[in-house]
């Protein structure tokens, strides 16, 4: 091995100036295109992502002004600067989510107006242009609301199906309990805010959930045991009055008989006394006569 190895260093040593620029040229043949193409392509990587970059951080920025003007109009309560604004945020930047938080804008001063409707469309936008964001997960509750307060509730429980783990998951379970509610199915409801109230993040100290409940968990009212008790009562009712009735009866007869009797004795008594009359005039008579 060593032998062959010192030949072959002794060969290499003897090649020709000639040889060994016919050999560089040979590996330039095979590898030089390639290597220029992978340079190329890899500086105008670069470049273009420095290019995109940029881009991107000027869009934010834009819309970020723009957005400014959105805030501006909420300041002074402009209604109609919020929404030129608002909608002019989503038509020129609706990949940023200022964009979003513009549409969010909008569905909020369309419920005001009582526009549900619209408030929809502005919150299924953010679900087809951003499906991804998590502001997405924000427009499906927001869009559950809405569809409850237009008595849908059936409707608004399939934009409710987050995952146990998700960070919107208790509040989606606050507003899948009203929909429950809404239904009339108090035990998936109780079920729903029980499961938001467990999660203990945002709902803990809720006032509302908790007074929701223990509402929920009261002693259900039976209709039909009421009326039975009710019917129950009547009855006893009934019978009282007839044992009264009998009693005030039974006084009146007894009262009847006892003034019978004194009659009775009155009319003896004044026989009795006619009698001794009689008896007492008769001896006056017969002492005058002698």
């Amino acid at each position: 091995m060593v032998k062959l190895f010192i030949i072959r260093s002794f060969k290499v040593s003897n090649q020709t100036e000639e040889q060994q620029i016919e050999q560089l040229k040979e590996w330039w043949n095979d590898n030089g295109t390639p290597l220029i193409v992978g340079a190329v392509l890899g500086l105008s990587g670069f470049f273009g992502w420095k290019y995109w970059n940029e881009e991107q951080i000027m869009t934010q920025n834009k819309a970020s002004d723009s957005f400014l003007l959105v805030t501006d109009a909420l300041d002074k309560e402009t209604i109609e600067d919020i929404a030129n604004t608002s909608q002019s945020v989503k038509s020129d930047f609706p990949d940023t989510n200022y964009a979003v938080l513009s549409a969010f804008q909008l569905a909020k001063q369309a419920v005001k107006n009582n526009q549900l409707d619209q408030a929809i469309t502005e919150l299924e936008w953010v679900l087809t242009n951003h499906s991804g964001s998590d502001l997405a997960s924000i427009a499906k509750i927001r869009i559950a609301r809405v569809l409850i307060a237009q008595d849908k509730a059936e409707k608004a429980l399939s934009y409710l199906n987050f995952a146990k783990d998700s960070g919107y998951a208790e509040m989606a379970n606050l507003v899948k309990g009203d929909a429950f509610l809404s239904l009339g199915k108090e035990t998936e409801a109780l079920e729903a805010y029980q499961s938001a109230s467990s999660a203990g993040k945002l709902t803990a100290n809720h006032p509302t959930l908790k007074m929701k409940i223990a509402s929920l968990q009261a002693p259900a009212f039976d209709l039909e045991e009421a009326n039975d008790a009710n019917n129950a009562m009547e009855v006893n009712d009934s019978e009282s009055k007839n044992v009264t009735s009998e009693i005030e009866n039974s006084d009146a007869n007894n009262s009847d008989t006892a003034t019978d009797t004194d009659t009775d004795t009155d009319i003896g008594s004044g026989d009795s006394d006619k009698k001794e009359s009689e008896t007492s005039s008769s001896e006056n008579n017969d002492g005058e006569s002698e």
